[in-house]
């Protein structure tokens, strides 16, 4: 990519900051307008024109080696945003790569609406460990709900434990092999479907 020039770019400064107006880029994007700190060139921010990659044209750049602080919202009614982002088009990405992401409120919501039967989905994952604790947890899924181990899965009810199907069928290892009592003719050995399921699965695992 061949450096881009511009013979307009004014600047105006002291040893404390600077701002610049046509500002290029390494990435050879124009900037409009940037806010520089002297002390060191990390920390500035930025307001680009055209050039470089589509995400960039137009864009806004803060960037700086301390912390970055927004605290807004002190006269704003109870139930109306006070930090409001809205993503037009494109993700929204928060990343800590050397931290935690830590929200924090009276309520937390999280809402897909995603539609067609391919978006609308929420994604959890974790290469250790997924803690939910709470007094109350409460699932309700309209088609169907699967919880699947591995290895061990464990339901205890210290008090009570209740549990409830239309139609309950239950098999362990054994009894996808051999059959149950109330055998059905499902290949090989009888049982029911379910146990057939299983017994494949088992072979195929």
């Amino acid at each position: 990519m061949s450096e881009c020039i511009n013979y307009h770019t004014i600047r105006y400064g002291v040893a404390e900051g600077e701002i610049k107006f046509g500002h290029v880029h390494t990435d050879n994007v124009r900037s409009a307008v940037m806010l520089r700190s002297g002390h060191t060139y990390k920390h500035y921010m930025t307001m680009d024109g055209p050039g470089g990659v589509d995400s960039r044209t137009h864009s806004t750049t803060f960037r700086g080696p301390g912390s970055f602080s927004v605290k807004h919202g002190e006269g704003v009614p109870s139930g109306q945003p006070a930090i409001y982002l809205d993503a037009v088009s494109g993700d929204i990405v928060i990343r800590a790569a050397n931290g935690r992401i830590r929200m924090e409120a009276i309520d937390v919501d999280i809402k897909a609406t995603g539609g067609n039967g391919e978006r609308g989905n929420i994604v959890l994952n974790a290469n250790e460990k997924v803690l939910i604790e709470a007094p109350t947890i409460a699932c309700n899924a309209k088609v169907a709900a699967r919880f699947f181990s591995e290895k061990t899965v464990e339901v205890v009810g210290n008090n009570v434990l209740n549990m409830y199907g239309g139609f309950v069928e239950i098999a362990d290892g054994s009894t996808s092999v051999v059959g149950s009592k109330t055998k059905v003719p499902v290949p090989p050995n009888g049982g029911t479907v379910w146990e057939a399921k299983m017994m494949l699965k088992s072979v195929l695992s």
